[in-house]
């Protein structure tokens, strides 16, 4: 029987009423997109019963309110099912005692993990207004959690209130992680010193080929530490959008990029650009270091001066996956996001690389 694919997101869907409504039928449902329902502890009950026997490898639960205990049930899930590769759970109003159940079953030197799920979206929990976060413990979790993990492909941590102690603790034991390809740390407060740690990581031993840092307070100095990275990293898409860099910075960011460098996506938008770094944007342009498809923003010319516009990107998840699989389309033993969620015309799976 051919796969099928469900997207039921901001439907008002109760998931129990879902599933029963096909019943037999969810066997073959390769991809359920249930965002911004009104799923609560019932029916993430229902789903656990049957999750065993559940062939999803990709859900998306972000936006449903179903809140800890839930959340507790669904990283257990993971100890069962063999088949999800891409989890989406963020904003569920998780706390630290529910997020901790996600860094642990995701850890290989647990008597029981999880080693098929690629992709885990964790992002904005929302412990509400009796609950303090500690956002230094969940970053030294995260930490251990990529030391002891080889198969997690993407990593989205949106909204968890990182600040650069916060990354510090991180990455103390996440640069011992190879095999991450995507990191997701926007909307935090990660600034110059942040950066720091990051860089150090992404120059000696990360396999990072997509990284984003958009909607944080890095400055001219956070970006001179990373434009001296870029040239020995393996970054493929850089996002820096919406920080505190002016000119002076993204110059320096702007000129590593030479005509050897791997990276082939770029978004700036949102930082303090006049004059110079247009210019320097229409060089690069000109030059085909970068194409305009590629870049967030466009210059333009009034009189003598050059300002920078917005320029529209395709910001889906599925686009970023797709810039950072470039890197590794001539290693076939690599599993690829494209390989596991594309699916042609008849709706059956493609074969994978």
């Amino acid at each position: 029987m051919s796969k099928t694919k469900q997207n039921l997101m901001n439907n008002e869907q109760y998931f129990t009423k879902g599933f029963n409504y096909r019943k037999g039928v969810y066997k073959n449902i390769y991809k359920l997109n249930v965002q911004n329902n009104n799923i609560m502890e019932a029916g993430i009950d229902y789903m656990c019963e049957i999750g065993q026997n559940l062939r999803i490898k990709s859900l998306q639960l972000s936006g449903n309110k179903f809140g800890i205990e839930s959340s507790k049930k669904i990283a257990l899930l993971l100890l069962k099912n063999p088949y999800l590769e891409y989890l989406d759970i963020a904003e569920v109003d998780q706390t630290i005692s529910s997020l901790i159940y996600f860094t642990t079953v995701m850890r290989l030197d647990q008597p029981m993990y999880n080693e098929t799920l690629k992709i885990l979206d964790i992002s904005r929990p929302n412990p509400g207004c009796m609950y303090f976060f500690n956002a230094e413990q969940f970053a030294t979790l995260i930490g251990h959690m990529l030391r002891n993990n080889t198969c997690l492909f993407a990593l989205h941590l949106q909204k968890c209130g990182f600040n650069c102690h916060d990354i510090e603790c991180m990455m103390i034991n996440a640069q011992y992680n190879h095999t991450l390809h995507f990191l997701d740390l926007a909307c935090n407060n990660i600034g110059d010193h942040g950066m720091h740690h990051l860089a150090n990581w992404l120059i000696k031993t990360s396999a990072l080929r997509g990284l984003i840092l958009s909607k944080n307070i890095i400055t001219d100095h956070g970006a001179r530490i990373l434009s001296h990275t870029i040239p020995f990293s393996k970054l493929k898409f850089l996002d820096i959008s919406f920080n505190k860099i002016t000119d002076e910075g993204m110059v320096n960011i702007l000129n590593s990029l030479k005509k050897i460098s791997l990276i082939k996506s770029l978004r700036i938008f949102g930082n303090f650009l006049s004059h110079i770094t247009a210019k320097t944007i229409k060089r690069i342009l000109l030059s085909k270091v970068l194409y305009q498809t590629n870049l967030d923003v466009k210059p333009y010319r009034v009189e003598d001066k050059w300002y920078c516009a917005q320029y529209p990107m395709d910001c889906s998840k599925e686009h970023l996956y797709d810039i950072i699989e470039l890197s590794t389309k001539n290693n076939k033993k690599t599993e690829t996001f494209s390989n596991i969620y594309k699916f042609n015309e008849t709706s059956k799976i493609k074969k994978r690389l």
